[in-house]
């Protein structure tokens, strides 16, 4: 089922990220392959969720636990 999730099939999942906890250290801007986050008054914000490939890199780069993938 994992593999599943990662390529997307199933449910579609979007990036949200708990702003009040986010820090702003860019990991997941800089991990994600979609480009779907841009660091914005130092804060994560994702920009282009709907390029979101689920491959959970941000989710598990993430030193806060701020980014969370729901469905949609």
């Amino acid at each position: 089922m994992g593999l599943w999730i990662c390529l997307g099939f199933g449910a579609t999942m979007y990036p949200v990220v708990k702003q009040e906890t986010c820090k702003g250290c860019g990991n997941c801007a800089e991990i994600c392959p979609s480009e779907v986050y841009e660091i914005q008054e130092d804060k994560s914000n994702p920009t282009h969720p709907e390029d979101c490939i689920e491959c959970w890199a941000c989710v598990n780069q993430c030193q806060t636990e701020s980014i969370q993938l729901n469905e949609d």
